[in-house]
């Protein structure tokens, strides 16, 4: 599943290489008898102008520079601590497009688009000059009380152009600060297949930064190496974070702090297309059954659409073997009611 930034980017794609074919559809239904589909082609169409090109241009460029940064922080092997590399590669990339040279070859491609789908280039479409409101027509209103149209590229450029560029610039250096570096070089020191494992130097900043005082983790790195050498030669070798919470769990009383960082690390990759996968699932769910189901019975079908693969993959005949077996423990019966409930309709079927 693709991450709500893949899906914006994709969708921009699609939508500038089928504009001609998606403008000419309009003209053909506005010369159909049709009254109702004319209208609202013709009202569609109307939107498609060269400031509509101008804009899908602008933010097709701008997402393809980010993309490769959000497909690249949610592949399972990517070292954290390179993520700031990547950030400052693009937010670098960003300053550079605040030019006007940028700006001329996003104009240049909007035009060549505009010919292709026939969108007139001088068109300016109707607009209706809002009212002001009553109660305030016999006072003067030294505030702004609507928002004045763009009304030429130049405007475009000042009003829309920088302050895009200018906004995904702050937040990229707001999401990827200093602190957020020195926590991300602190994850990557407790990966046994980075090459800072636990280096003290980038230990530090992730310790600060949840409350570690500086003494403590020092003494704590210096034996658990030992423990580690030991366990190296007794054959056990570390592959990932994982692992070395394993490991380190019988210990957690002696270690406690490092203990806490290791526990920390792991929940911190949580990746954002993990996130939205359950939001969608849970948006749908309740949607279509937020007034005919309790609490409890959405919240086992949450779990079984947001892990639909492992839901797919289950033996319906073996599950209702289970819960209709005679004599069953008391754990095992609230477990069978709690599995028909969830499952309704769906189980009487079969």
């Amino acid at each position: 599943m693709e991450a709500r930034w893949s899906c914006q980017y994709t969708a921009l794609v699609a939508i500038r290489k089928s504009l001609p074919a998606v403008k000419a559809t309009f003209t053909e239904i506005m010369s159909q008898p049709n009254a109702r589909r004319k209208t609202e082609a013709r009202a569609v169409s109307g939107l498609i102008d060269e400031q509509f090109v101008l804009l899908l241009t602008l933010f097709e460029d701008l997402s393809r520079v980010t993309k490769f940064m959000s497909d690249q922080l949610q592949s399972p092997s990517l070292e954290l601590s390179s993520a700031m590399d990547l950030a400052d590669s693009v937010i670098a990339t960003l300053t550079d497009r605040r030019s006007e040279k940028s700006w001329r070859e996003i104009q240049d491609r909007a035009s060549d688009l505009c010919t292709k789908a026939n969108v007139n280039h001088n068109e300016t479409p109707e607009r209706r000059h809002a009212q002001p409101p009553r109660h305030l027509q016999e006072f003067v209103v030294e505030a702004q009380i609507e928002r004045r149209p763009v009304t030429s590229l130049d405007a475009l450029r000042t009003e829309c152009f920088y302050p895009v560029i200018d906004r995904l610039v702050v937040e990229m250096r707001r999401r990827f600060s200093t602190e957020a570096g020195g926590v991300l070089s602190g994850v990557s020191a407790l990966s046994p297949k980075h090459a800072s494992f636990l280096d003290n130097k980038c230990l530090q900043p992730m310790a600060k930064f949840y409350g570690v005082t500086e003494e403590n983790p020092t003494p704590e790195l210096h034996q658990v190496k030992r423990l580690l050498e030991r366990k190296k030669q007794q054959g056990h070798e570390l592959k990932d974070t994982a692992e070395f919470l394993v490991l380190m769990r019988p210990y957690k009383d002696a270690f406690t702090d490092l203990h806490r960082l290791i526990c920390t690390s792991l929940t911190l990759p949580v990746t954002s297309a993990g996130c939205e996968r359950s939001f969608f699932c849970l948006r749908r769910i309740k949607n279509y059954l937020r007034n005919s189901s309790g609490d409890a019975r959405n919240s086992n079908l949450g779990l079984l659409a947001i892990n639909k693969q492992r839901s797919k993959a289950l033996d319906v005949q073996r599950v209702r073997h289970f819960c209709f077996q005679p004599q069953q423990p008391a754990d095992h019966a609230a477990l069978r009611t709690s599995i028909k409930s969830s499952w309704g309709k769906h189980w009487r079927k079969c």
